[in-house]
């Protein structure tokens, strides 16, 4: 798969990931805040590959961003939800180490728009960037070098 390619389906995935948050957010479900952290993680992992550089499989976002060169414009919009990594497995099973074995509290409805908004505003730039149109299937990005 060529570069343009895996950049540009890297942000159609996480355009739907995001549609998914903000579909389950209106209905106050706790899978929103995963699903906007999946999205965060798709376009940074987009940014980074730009970059000539592999994420690996983790989900340490902030480990991520590091990867980007400072001189990216985009840099600052994914250290905006780099700490959205903690959401990355959080919901996926109870809190095995706690005495109540509780499931982890949500972030607030404010907190999750905020990220849900900040996610947004990294794809949306990402896709401007690239040159992505999020509306044609398997059509590779216009661009896929270091964005300076």
């Amino acid at each position: 798969m060529s570069v343009e390619l895996l950049i540009s389906n890297f942000l159609r995935i996480a355009a739907e990931d995001l549609e998914g948050a903000r579909l389950l957010a209106a209905s106050s479900n706790r899978n929103a805040v995963y699903l906007c952290e999946q999205a965060a993680e798709k376009v940074i992992r987009a940014v980074v590959t730009s970059e000539n550089q592999h994420a690996g499989i983790k989900h340490e976002l902030a480990e991520m961003v590091d990867l980007i060169p400072d001189e990216n414009p985009l840099k600052a919009d994914l250290r905006a939800i780099e700490h959205l990594s903690q959401y990355a497995t959080a919901y996926r099973y109870p809190v095995s180490s706690s005495k109540t074995k509780r499931i982890p509290r949500p972030p607030t409805t404010d907190e999750l728009r905020e990220a849900i908004d900040n996610t947004a505003t990294a794809l949306r730039n990402a896709v401007l960037r690239f040159k992505v149109d999020l509306q044609r299937p398997d059509s590779p990005a216009g661009t896929s070098g270091p964005i300076r």
